[in-house]
């Protein structure tokens, strides 16, 4: 799929530490594996490492600070990042819809099956970037190439008990997990 799925040109290894937030700018850093691709692939690389980020804080959580309302931040930014991409995605598609036809002949995204066109696109893009982020985690977890999040606990039963729960997608009792 990777290599016939050229969507997008991509930058291949997003993650946390690639991107710098400010309230005014984003950035995003590292482009050496930058590559036309599936966006699934950088949307689920990003999420994958946001659940790695959720599951790690219980191997962090002391008397003084259970992690809770970090783990919660962290359940918003996941559903918020995918809301406003989605959100953002198909307004831009609705702005240029018109096109020049050098690619697609206009009239077809100008009909009432425009929205349905989208919706199956925009949840076919989730199930990639879901499939991506769950290579993500078990590479990251299982792999040679691990997380800070996950590496920096002391307790190795701790460890690996964040450890199996981020392989297993639970720990999430209330089902809170937005994806």
């Amino acid at each position: 799929m990777f290599i016939e799925t050229a969507q997008a040109l991509i930058h291949g290894d997003v993650h946390t530490g690639s991107i710098m937030v400010t309230p005014d700018s984003t950035q995003v850093i590292d482009p050496e594996f930058g590559l036309y691709g599936p966006m699934g692939f950088d949307i689920g690389t990003f999420l994958g490492n946001l659940i790695l980020a959720y599951y790690s804080r219980n191997g962090h959580a002391d008397q003084g600070n259970d992690r809770k309302a970090y783990k919660k931040w962290i359940l918003k930014t996941i559903e918020e990042y995918w809301n406003l991409f989605h959100k953002k995605f198909v307004e831009l598609w609705n702005k240029h819809k018109e096109g020049n036809g050098e690619v697609y002949l206009p009239d077809i995204y100008n009909s009432n099956l425009l929205s349905l066109a989208q919706k199956r696109y925009m949840t076919n893009l989730f199930h990639d970037s879901l499939g991506f982020g769950s290579a993500k985690i078990i590479r990251r977890i299982v792999g040679i190439s691990h997380v800070k999040d996950l590496e920096s606990i002391k307790d190795a039963s701790k460890r690996a008990e964040c450890e199996r729960a981020g392989l297993n997608c639970e720990d999430d009792p209330e089902g809170k997990m937005p994806i």
